[in-house]
């Protein structure tokens, strides 16, 4: 064969190869494309506005870990308690966290590695300090569900942990058998406080602990079903509608006299625990009541405040229940006034602000900086209500938890602070006193918010507690009544 009848000959085969194999790759390779084109269509779908949202008073459940189901997340729910339906077929926007947000997570991550106790799988609440209430346990839930769903610890890591607190608080001692104590030491899993050591195994509930705690447990068992049994038959094994009067909260404190039955809650706590009984199927209706609310202006922003006696004011109830549970318009509901608020104080101080309950590295550790308290504005004072002249003015956890929630330059402003504050320490640090100075009481509830809202923002800003339809609380109320 000549070598032109060769060239042509050779060239021939060749395109016929190329033609065969185009037709090979465009023949329908289903799962290939459509993956492509499902992964195009989620970093491009549309943003969703971010809505406003609510929150809890004093002192916040992720999916299982599995590839499809981590970001499958419900519509933006105005309640979570009437939502009769979610679509869960519209996979959502995934939004991809900063390398900001990564050295958060990893900080944060470290306060749990280095506070975890491995007999009882409890967390201290801060960081030195071995006791831990109901609240943080609540942080400890929040926090170990939170790294998983950012993918920094695997399932296993996680089911272990949980697998531990759960079995922990199946064998609490209770307050006089009936619910758990206000605190217990994170080593022995024992009553602390006062009275600690004596028949009635403490001094009494926090009916706002126990309100965080079961918002929490209900999460754990919406995303992670393995659970459902165990977490069901520790709320079985709690009375919790003894916590509960006339449709309102009561906790209990006993004393060296007598044991007192107190409502608990002011505006925005009260709510915000409110949840935790209604997901558990119990009336608490009267906790949403308006009736000792009234309207004041604190620098021109219209606020309604509570009447009643030590009315802590922080910011922490409104963005725990925003991020956790989803906006609800209510008359209680004012997370966007306070939100503006802040904003119009930075404006007009050239002062960054986030006013909130934290944790303190001095006497007497633990503040509430209340945006209005008795009358005063930008108040910090005690857990009985005493003024206190070195306030803390910037919640490192509060102000992430609002540039989550909101989208601005100004919000964003907040988060950079943060991230600034929280450089040269090996864990988030709690925030900044009025005088520029660090507050350094590392403690869970900082670093445990901050993971759980990057949590919702990586779910694109959709709340973390699924909607419930009225069905299945109508099921949860008649399996509380049938129970006790």
């Amino acid at each position: 064969m000549t070598k032109p009848y060769l060239l042509r000959y050779c060239l021939t085969w060749l395109f016929l190869f190329s033609a065969l194999s185009c037709a090979a790759e465009g023949s329908p390779s289903a799962p290939e494309i459509q993956s492509q084109s499902i992964s195009r269509n989620i970093q491009h779908s549309e943003s969703i506005e971010v809505p406003e949202k609510i929150h809890f008073q004093r002192r916040a459940v992720i999916p299982q870990k599995q590839t499809e189901t981590r970001h499958q997340v419900p519509s933006f729910a105005v309640s979570t308690v009437n939502k009769a339906e979610t679509n869960q077929t519209v996979p959502p926007k995934v939004i991809p966290l900063t390398r900001h947000d990564e050295l958060l997570i990893n900080k944060a991550k470290m306060y749990f590695d280095k506070n975890w106790n491995a007999d009882t799988g409890l967390i201290d609440s801060v960081q030195g300090y071995s006791h831990a209430t109901m609240w943080d346990v609540a942080s400890a839930i929040a926090g170990l569900l939170a790294l998983e769903a950012l993918e920094i610890t695997t399932q296993q890591q996680t089911h272990f942990r949980l697998e531990k607190i759960l079995a922990t608080l199946a064998q609490l001692p209770l307050y006089k058998d009936i619910l758990p104590n206000r605190q217990y030491n994170t080593r022995s899993a024992l009553p602390s406080g006062r009275l600690s050591q004596t028949p009635s195994n403490g001094n009494g509930w926090s009916a706002l602990d126990l309100g965080r705690l079961y918002i929490w447990l209900e999460i754990l068992k919406q995303h992670k079903p393995q659970f459902t049994e165990k977490v069901s038959q520790l709320q079985d094994s709690w009375q919790l509608e003894r916590a509960t009067k006339n449709g309102n909260l009561y906790g209990t404190k006993l004393t060296s006299r007598k044991e007192y039955f107190r409502q608990e809650g002011r505006l925005g706590y009260l709510q915000y625990a409110a949840t935790g009984y209604q997901l558990a199927g119990l009336d608490v209706e009267a906790a949403y009541n308006c009736d000792d609310l009234e309207s004041v202006k604190v620098d021109g922003i219209s606020l309604l405040v509570d009447r009643r006696n030590l009315p802590f004011f922080t910011l922490d109830p409104y963005l725990l229940h925003a991020i956790e549970v989803g906006h609800k318009n209510a008359c209680w509901n004012q997370l966007k006034q306070i939100y503006q608020l802040h904003k119009l104080d930075a404006e007009s101080n050239n002062k960054l602000s986030a006013y909130a309950e934290d944790a303190l590295n001095r006497s007497p550790w633990f503040l509430y900086n209340n945006i209005i308290y008795q009358g005063a504005a930008w108040k910090s004072v005690s857990h009985s209500g005493k003024p206190i002249s070195y306030s803390q003015t910037f919640s490192n956890k509060a102000a992430f938890a609002m540039s989550v929630i909101f989208s601005e330059p100004y919000s964003q402003q907040l988060a950079q602070l943060v991230v600034s504050n929280s450089t040269r320490h090996s864990v988030i640090p709690t925030g900044l006193y009025a005088d520029g100075k660090t507050n350094t009481a590392y403690n869970i509830n900082t670093n445990s918010l901050i993971l759980v809202s990057l949590w919702y923002k990586s779910r694109n800003r959709r709340p973390i507690l699924e909607p419930l339809s009225n069905d299945t609380l109508q099921a949860q109320i008649k399996a509380r009544l049938a129970t006790h």
